[in-house]
């Protein structure tokens, strides 16, 4: 090396990561700090969620393991509920597990015996008035003042008096002897075949009817099937509950009832209409449009019962039904004011309109998706509910018509149509029950004298899922299978054919208007079958809509067009 050689100090090198690197590390401890606490969460919940003894021979309630603190198992219940309450089920086969959503134990309660026990207690153990309460303020509009929930608390005793009009005689053959009298002049204009929308009926506007011709000349009429039946229904049903006047006069209201409880749990949750969420402030709206139109029919009745003149559009008050003539004497004798009337009222339409028009919808796809099914019912009920053609006068076609129908046979003598009612009842229905525990109780699993017991504790919240029970292969064979015989059954000493509901629990088999449900549904499912032939628009095999959880029977966001056209072959008048 040169020794005159200039040395030139090199400088200290510093090597810095790239900042990416940084977040990645930051990311990767996150992660892995994430994933310890949610198995280290997993085992604590697994371990301390076992059942354990308990007082007076009982244990308590077992509780699916889960993987989030806190939160428990809220994110599978809100995306995949039917796959965690079918997998429970399975694990806990003693019929009761619990879950914890944000930080409250919900027991879910899916054996039959069980689930009876807890529905028969007294409302001061399983109570479930406050949250009929938070339902009737936060949905239906009822007043929240001190002076309102005390009139409410005093009227519930007389409001389930006056339901015996929907359950018992001769109130409730009266009230489906008028909807069997609209419905038999409502049906044979099910479609008018009419091109322009002026001239179709209701029900036929919402539900986008298009008439075709074939080339063979025949005509049809292209549809969307749910509105179809739903709104035929609601036009047809409604007028023995609230009267004719009601129906004609306010022709926007079932719309947005339909409004309303598609956006249910949304009002439920007591969300303010200015947040951003279209949900919310649609169902709002309808609510408060739908509320408005029974406020006014309820204002309307006190002017009638005062002696008033209520006004050209309501000269047909006389035909509204039982139930409500009765409601308005018990709100009279308490005072109630007409926002107290309509929230109760609102309520009670869309109980009677929500679930049971439906779940019609779902057994007529059933059956139309079923020729040898349709022909076997059709067959079944022709004594009873008899459709003929008149014969042509002077040349010009008369339509169809419904001569005779015999509700009372429907029930009793046709087993078939009744097992279908049934049978969509367990499937297309998923409600449940809840209670909240104001006191400790120990039910038993079963009736058996050593069954398990296990204890509900005070404070926790109760729910029977009945739809959980209606899908289990330990009491139904193939049970996501609908299958119209399932419940006929035939005695072998005398071949005397029953049908009974069995374990099925849940919408119309709980509701105050269960036996007009009932006969609600055998009547219009008869009055389609009977005058009607569907099929898919295009031919083909019936495809089944999708279901969508609603708050009783499943609705559906499938648009089903079927192609609907005089049903052929009927006897001559």
């Amino acid at each position: 090396m040169d020794s005159n050689a200039t040395v030139t100090p090199v400088a200290n090198l510093q090597i810095h990561p790239p900042r990416w690197q940084g977040l990645d590390t930051t990311w990767t401890t996150a992660a892995v700090a994430l994933l310890l606490l949610a198995i280290t969460t997993r085992f604590i919940s697994g371990f301390l969620g076992t059942s354990k003894p308990a007082q007076n021979g009982s244990q308590t309630v077992p509780m699916l393991p889960y993987w989030m603190p806190i939160i428990g198992h809220i994110p599978q219940f809100s995306f995949a509920p039917q796959s965690l309450l079918n997998k429970a089920r399975d694990a806990y086969r003693s019929g009761i597990f619990s879950l914890n959503l944000g930080s409250t134990t919900h027991n879910i309660i899916f054996a039959p015996p069980m689930g009876g026990t807890l529905m028969n207690q007294k409302h001061s153990i399983a109570n479930m008035d406050s949250v009929g309460k938070h339902v009737m303020t936060a949905v239906f509009g009822f007043p929240k003042s001190k002076a309102s929930m005390e009139r409410y608390d005093a009227s519930l005793t007389g409001l389930n008096t006056c339901y015996k009009h929907l359950t018992s005689e001769p109130y409730l053959g009266e009230m489906v002897q008028s909807t069997i009298d609209v419905t038999k002049r409502n049906i044979a204009n099910l479609v008018t075949f009419s091109e322009s929308t002026v001239d179709q009926v209701a029900w036929e506007r919402t539900s986008n009817a298009e008439t075709i011709t074939k080339p063979q000349g025949e005509q049809v009429v292209e549809i969307s099937m749910m509105p179809l039946i739903r709104d035929f229904i609601a036009a047809s049903a409604n007028p023995s509950l609230i009267g004719s006047d009601f129906v004609n006069n306010n022709p926007d209201f079932f719309q947005d009832l339909w409004d309303m409880d598609r956006g249910f749990k949304w009002l439920a949750t007591g969300l303010p209409a200015w947040l951003p969420i279209p949900q919310v402030w649609k169902a709002k709206i309808a609510r408060s449009r739908a509320f408005n139109a029974v406020r006014n029919f309820d204002e309307v009745m006190e002017k009638a019962a005062n002696g008033e003149d209520p006004g050209q559009d309501w000269q047909d008050l006389d035909n509204v039904g039982p139930v409500l003539t009765q409601r308005l004497k018990l709100y009279r004798q308490l005072n109630f004011n007409m926002d107290e009337r309509a929230a109760l009222d609102l309520c009670l339409l869309w109980a009677m309109n929500a679930n049971a028009n439906m779940l019609v919808f779902w057994m007529l796809n059933h059956i139309y998706a079923d020729k040898s099914l349709l022909a076997r019912l059709r067959e079944e009920i022709a004594p009873f509910v008899h459709a003929v053609q008149p014969k042509q006068l002077f040349g010009v076609p008369e339509p169809p018509r419904i001569d005779t129908f015999d509700h009372e046979a429907l029930a009793n003598k046709c087993p078939l149509l009744k097992s279908c009612y049934i049978e969509s009842l367990r499937l297309d229905s998923a409600t449940w029950s809840f209670r909240v525990m104001q006191e400790d109780l120990i039910l038993a699993a079963s009736r058996e004298k050593d069954a398990e017991k296990f204890l509900l504790k005070k404070g926790t919240y109760t729910h029977i899922a009945h739809s959980i029970h209606h899908t289990d292969p330990a009491y139904f064979d193939d049970p996501q299978t609908w299958r119209a015989d399932r419940h006929i059954k035939r005695e072998e000493e005398d071949g005397e054919v029953s049908v009974n509901m069995g374990t099925i629990r849940g919408g119309h088999s709980m509701c105050k208007g269960r036996a007009f449900a009932q006969k609600e549904a055998l009547v219009f499912t008869a009055a389609f079958i009977s005058m009607w032939d569907m099929e898919p628009v295009g031919g083909g095999a019936w495809k089944l809509p999708r279901f969508k959880p609603a708050t009783g029977v499943y609705t559906t966001n499938d648009d089903i067009r079927v192609s609907v056209s005089r049903r052929k072959g009927l006897p001559e008048a």
